[in-house]
C-alpha cells in the first residue's frame, strides 16, 4: 500500500499557525507488534532529528508509544506514528 493523507479533527485549539501538519505513519496499519512499532517509529525519528527536524515529545497510549511530535526547521509541527 502506498502513501496515504488523512484529515482528523483534533480537539485542541491550534497554538501557532501550520501551513498543514502531516503524520508520516511509518509503523503500518494494525494488528501490530507493539515492539517493533516502537523501533520503526524511533529510527524514524532520528533520522528526522539528523536531516534538522526536532523532537518535541512523545505521546503513549498506555505502556505503549502512540507517536512523537516533531517540527520541522521552519517550526510546523508534524507527528511520527
Amino acid at each position: 500500500m502506498g502513501p496515504a493523507i488523512g484529515f482528523l479533527r483534533v480537539p485542541e485549539g491550534k497554538t501557532a499557525k501550520n501551513k498543514m501538519h502531516i503524520d508520516i505513519r511509518v509503523a503500518g496499519e494494525p494488528p501490530w507488534d507493539m515492539a517493533e512499532r516502537e523501533q520503526l517509529i524511533r529510527v524514524k525519528v532520528a533520522e528526522l532529528v539528523v536531516a534538522g527536524a526536532t523532537a518535541v515529545r512523545e505521546e503513549s497510549y498506555g505502556e505503549q508509544l502512540g507517536h512523537v511530535v516533531m517540527l520541522d526547521p521552519e517550526g510546523n509541527e508534524f507527528c511520527v506514528a
